[in-house]
């Protein structure tokens, strides 16, 4: 049975009311990827609301993921999200707790997996995909598929892994994991990082693995290249489903780094 070749994307949504930048950006990816997904105030600013990029999307027909962080909702504000969400035909949620911000109180009413356990009930009679984050790269692996547990027990049915630079370290915890993802859609997160400020920035984020050779390649301006290479790499892997791709802001190139995930799986490079 052929490998799936499933891709997707997300988008960084902008600070301003800017919908013009945001139809941009999913008609940039449109063609790229089977599914965008919209972030839910990413890097901890406040960014225009996934549920507004869902309507943008949907506009040019681009099916669609939503983030909903527990970090800055109580269940009544997440509840609403969900709502929203499933009336405007987003085909799925993922739940995220929610990276800490200096100066901003976490609201903690939930737990990404509490709130994965609600979505089904909240979004019907909508149909609607519920998703998790994991860290394969966490110190403590055990406790890492100790929550990956819990979130599968609670109900993902896809799940989405941090940027992947360090494909062994990738491979060592799928073998760890081996059987928990067998029912559910395994995304393997990639990263294309261009520079030496996004490099470092990178490896500041909770979860994010950056081998020393893989950063010198950043700096020197193959970043780009290297993703295609990863992308390669990541296709090899039986236990991966599908590609999800961080392009932050380079979604010109994240055509090219789908189609490298596609080709090396035997589809066509490109879904038109």
């Amino acid at each position: 049975m052929p490998l799936e070749a499933l891709t997707s994307a997300e988008i960084s949504l902008p600070p301003r009311p800017d919908a013009l930048r945001v139809r941009e950006r999913i008609a940039a990816l449109a063609d790229s990827v089977d599914l965008v997904a919209l972030t839910d105030n990413h890097a901890g600013e406040a960014r225009m609301s996934p549920l507004a990029a869902v309507a943008l999307a949907r506009e040019q027909g681009v099916r669609t993921v939503v983030h909903i962080s527990c970090r800055d909702r109580n269940r009544l504000a997440l509840q609403s999200q969900v709502v929203g969400a499933a009336a405007l035909g987003a085909e799925g949620v993922l739940c995220v707790q929610g990276d800490p911000v200096d100066d901003v109180p976490r609201v903690g009413d939930l737990t990404a997996t509490r709130l994965i356990r609600r979505v089904k009930e909240w979004a019907a009679p909508q149909p609607i995909a519920v998703g998790a984050v994991v860290n394969p790269f966490a110190d403590d692996v055990d406790r890492e598929i100790a929550l990956l547990e819990r979130k599968l027990a609670a109900g993902a049915e896809f799940v989405q892994s941090q940027m992947t630079f360090d494909v062994t370290a990738l491979t060592a915890f799928l073998d760890r994991a081996d059987g928990l993802l067998d029912d559910v859609r395994f995304y393997a997160g990639l990263g294309l990082l261009r520079n030496e400020r996004m490099a470092d920035r990178a490896r500041e984020l909770p979860g994010c693995v950056l081998p020393d050779a893989a950063h010198r390649r950043i700096v020197l301006g193959d970043g780009l290249r290297l993703a295609e290479e990863l992308a390669r790499e990541l296709a090899g892997i039986a236990a991966v489903d599908a590609l999800h791709i961080y392009p932050l802001g380079a979604e010109s190139a994240t055509r090219d780094i789908a189609a490298a995930f596609r080709t090396a799986r035997g589809a066509p490079a490109y879904r038109h």
